[in-house]
């Protein structure tokens, strides 16, 4: 990871309005941490995704997992925890990822120095709400078999070498299902040959069909 790369995340995130020397201040102080696949992240520091792709997810207690967003580079997780917000979110690592985290001091610290970082996160903020809303209104109005097929491209759109195709736990995780229920509709979108299933996963292969499927209601 250069300093080019992370320089330029930073640029393009909520801070990208600070001064040059604040921006790199920051770089220099913040601490850059390597999230492997699949690795939980739970009540982070302010964190600007630098590459790879992370979901916010909600559980039920008993390893049930409901995907809420995907988010990538240049998105931040952890803005509702410095606001002193307490959400039942946890974030988990879909790829390989890297996070730059922010110390809960120095963010508090922009917050008075610089104000236009508050209306920054806030907007943050309000596309992370977007994003719930817009799932909140699958899970109340789309069929199981809508919601497998918005998740697979989501899933598979990241563009990862590791990431052309998803297990079916996977999917179960993001839906919020159970595998058996997974495994019946999965059947179903490959017998209308939108998607291929082998030991790797679940692959799309008709991608413009499974986005018909994805916006049915009923």
């Amino acid at each position: 990871m250069t300093n080019h790369v992370i320089a330029a995340a930073l640029n393009e995130s909520l801070f990208g309005s600070l001064p040059e020397g604040v921006l790199r201040d920051l770089e220099l102080t913040s601490r850059i941490t390597r999230v492997p696949s699949g690795k939980l992240v739970y009540s982070p520091e302010v964190s600007v995704i630098v590459d790879g792709a992370l979901r916010a997810f909600v559980d039920d207690g008993a390893a049930r997992h409901l995907t809420v967003s995907y988010m990538y580079r240049p998105q931040s997780i952890g803005i509702a925890g410095a606001a002193g917000q307490e959400f039942p979110v946890g974030f988990q690592a879909i790829v390989p990822s890297t996070i730059l985290r922010i110390s809960r001091a120095r963010f508090d610290e922009l917050l008075q120095t610089h104000r236009q970082i508050g209306w920054a996160a806030t907007r943050e903020l309000a596309r992370q709400l977007d994003d719930v809303l817009d799932e909140t209104v699958r899970v109340a109005f789309h069929p199981v078999r809508a919601r497998i097929a918005h998740h697979l491209l989501a899933l598979t759109d990241i563009g990862h070498e590791d990431h052309a195709s998803v297990h079916q736990a996977e999917l179960a995780a993001a839906v919020g299902s159970v595998r058996e229920v997974v495994g019946r509709n999965v059947g179903s979108l490959r017998d209308a040959s939108l998607v291929d299933v082998s030991q790797a996963g679940v692959a799309p292969i008709n991608q413009e069909g499974l986005r018909r499927v994805a916006e049915r209601r009923g």
